[in-house]
Order: structure tokens, then C-alpha cells, then sequence
């Protein structure tokens, strides 16, 4: 018995051995590939909080430094102040109720906020209720899901882009539409197209998932970074939808990601709803030239 335990002991020491070293490596944070300037596995984080539990969309208000957000349950936008890390309303109730709030973006004075089924909201700034609201609802009366709306100044308009769209089934696209600002209207064909099949060639991955759920342009190098939750991917296009780097996010530390924003200095904003765990909004510093 003694010689069979002698004989045992050292592959058993092997086995802990082996198992620890295991152990060890899988308790270290994976590190995730960054675009230039930015460090995405160091973020300044803040919990949201239960009343932007569901939050779907941020945007960067440069006349008060601080950042709107809207949630999905919510009828109205929200203010968090950067500084002071506060929150307070906006805005009372300007939309109608279930209306599904998915994006917000500040053009000028006024503050646009998009409905998952392609309805624009303009939302006069200083007016905090539905009396001067003025609506504007999307062609095409197929049953499109619609997460992502952002202001592209250099195309005068706000682009809408598609979550899944009908037009966009069997095909390896997601759709961006324009809404002019000028005529307060929707083009009325589409402004450019994703190829999904770019990202996953990017990314070596033929299973990846690329549906669009938050979109901000840079302020400094003028590139499109678009959010993908499902799949949890940060894309990076030019202003036509051209895909040009594509990078796969830690989902511990991005469960959700549906909404981004930048500061004039290209400080980044990423929120998180609230889903797997407490609602976030992390900030990435911007170092020109640095990954």
C-alpha cells in the first residue's frame, strides 16, 4: 500500500500542479486589442444607477459638458453631469409613452431622440415638454429595428442605421438612411451600407455578429465607431460606411454596450445597460498617436 501511494503521489502532485497553473491563467483578465489612442481594458468606470437602469443612448451636450442619455423605459432625457457625477432630468416627458427610445443626439440647439421603429423626435433645446415636440417618421413602413442615430455634420443630417431591417435579410449588410436637416426629412433612398462580411474578415471570424447599437463620429480623425452589443464589437468606418478596423470587446467588461459619445477632445463614453449587472458608463482618455 505504501509503495502504491509513493507511486501516486507524484502524479497526483503533478495533477495540482497543472490544475493551478490552469487556475491561475483563467483568473487573469484577458487583455482585448484597443484603436489607436485609446486603452479599452483601463476605463474611469461609474455605476448609473436604477433610473438609467436601461439606458440605450448617450450623446456629448458641448454647451454644458456633460453627457444626455435617454433609456428605453423612460419618456424623457436625462443630464449627467460629468463632473459633479450627478444626474438630473433634461427634459420632463416629451414623447409618448412606449415609445421605445433607442438614440439621442444634440445637432445645434436642438436634441433629436429615435424610436426603434425609425421615428426622429425634435426636442427644441430649452423646451422641456411634449407642447413644441415635432415628429418625423421613417418611409419605409416595414417592420425595421432601429438602434443607432448619430449627427454627421459634413452630410448636413442625421443617420439612422439599421439594427435588422427586412431589406436587409439574407443580405450581408446593415443599412444607414439620412434624415436632412435642412428639409426635415428623410432621403428617400438609402445613404450607404455596412458590409458585415468586412467585419468578419477583419476580425477572422465568420460567426461574428455586427448589429449596430450605438454610433458617434470622432471629433479629431473624422472616423465613424460603431458598437455592435450583439457580438460585442467596437467597428471603426469612414463616413460612408466603408469598414476600415474592426475589434472584439471583453464582455465582462462590455455586457451591453448601447451607447457612445466623444468630448471635443476625443475623450470616449461608452455606457452600459443594466442587464447582466449594475448599468455603466465607462470614459477612455484620448492620446492622439497611442494605443
Amino acid at each position: 500500500m505504501n509503495q502504491l501511494i509513493q507511486t501516486k503521489c507524484p502524479i497526483l502532485l503533478w495533477m495540482l500542479l497543472v490544475c493551478a497553473i490552469t487556475l491561475s491563467v483563467g483568473c487573469k483578465q484577458q487583455s482585448y486589442a484597443s484603436p489607436d489612442g485609446y486603452d479599452l481594458n483601463r476605463p474611469q468606470k461609474e455605476n448609473l444607477g436604477k433610473v438609467l437602469n436601461e439606458i440605450s443612448g448617450i450623446a456629448f451636450d458641448d454647451d454644458n459638458k456633460s453627457l444626455l442619455a435617454i433609456s428605453d423605459s423612460k419618456e424623457k432625457i436625462f443630464e449627467i453631469n460629468l463632473n459633479k457625477q450627478k444626474l438630473k432630468d433634461y427634459t420632463d416627458r416629451v414623447v409618448p409613452s412606449k415609445s421605445d427610445i433607442e438614440d439621442v443626439v444634440k445637432a445645434g440647439s436642438n436634441v433629436y431622440m429615435l424610436s426603434s421603429k425609425g421615428i426622429i423626435y425634435e426636442v427644441p433645446s430649452k423646451k422641456n415638454d411634449s407642447s413644441s415636440v415635432k415628429e418625423y417618421s421613417f418611409w419605409s413602413t416595414d417592420q425595421n429595428d432601429f438602434e443607432t442615430l448619430y449627427y454627421d455634420p459634413s452630410a448636413n443630417g442625421l443617420i439612422m442605421v439599421c439594427k435588422h431591417c427586412p431589406s436587409d435579410k439574407g443580405r450581408e449588410i446593415r443599412t444607414a438612411y439620412r434624415f436632412d436637416l435642412n428639409k426635415k426629412q428623410f432621403d428617400s433612398s438609402a445613404f450607404f451600407t455596412f458590409s458585415t462580411a468586412d467585419v468578419k474578415s477583419l476580425l477572422n471570424d465568420g460567426d461574428a455578429k455586427f448589429d449596430p447599437s450605438a454610433a458617434a463620429i470622432h471629433p479629431i480623425n473624422k472616423r465613424l465607431y460603431i458598437l455592435s452589443s450583439a457580438g460585442n464589437l467596437l467597428v471603426i468606418a469612414d463616413n460612408r460606411g466603408k469598414i476600415i478596423e474592426a475589434y472584439k470587446l471583453n464582455p465582462e467588461q462590455f455586457p451591453q454596450a448601447e451607447g457612445i459619445a466623444f468630448a471635443p477632445n476625443g475623450d470616449m463614453f461608452i455606457t452600459n445597460e443594466g442587464k447582466y449587472g449594475a448599468a455603466t458608463l465607462q470614459e477612455f482618455k484620448y492620446h492622439e498617436g497611442k494605443k
